[in-house]
């Protein structure tokens, strides 16, 4: 622990800046998923609009409406890397964890362009989570061998 610590800087992923839950990798704060649990009137405004908007379109394909909205909000789609692909993807694909994003940072990827590197959070029975340790053990020592 104490070698991530002056690797990353971080001794807890919950030492997040302003509440936030922080990446134990670089420390930088995780930006959460949308709290459906604190809608505000501007909020609902923005949702308002944004029906009257599809109302006013039908039959226009998705598309077009999604590219429209995107210049109109000025959004700018920063693409997610994809947790099937990765090492941990990899390694876990046969299991039975339950996955869920929490979050994401934004980052930059081999090629200097913007990526959302997800914040996974897992769930799986304690008695589950040993044996997968135990096959994980398996398979690092079967790597090594060869």
């Amino acid at each position: 622990m104490a070698e991530e610590v002056a690797k990353y800087g971080v001794k807890e992923p919950n030492e997040g800046v302003d509440g936030k839950l922080a990446s134990n990798m670089t420390g930088e704060a995780i930006d959460g998923l949308y709290d459906y649990g604190d809608i505000k009137d501007s909020d609902k405004a923005v949702v308002k609009e944004i029906i009257e908007f599809l109302r006013q379109r039908e039959g226009v394909p998705t598309q077009m409406l999604v590219e429209e909205l995107k210049v109109k909000f000025q959004i700018v789609e920063i693409p997610m890397k994809n947790i099937e692909d990765s090492v941990w993807g990899q390694l876990t694909k046969d299991e039975r964890l339950g996955v869920s994003i929490q979050g994401f940072r934004t980052t930059k990827d081999n090629d200097g362009n913007p990526i959302r590197i997800p914040h996974v959070g897992m769930s799986a029975d304690l008695d589950y989570l040993d044996e997968f340790a135990n096959r994980l053990v398996q398979k690092f020592g079967k790597i090594v061998k060869e």
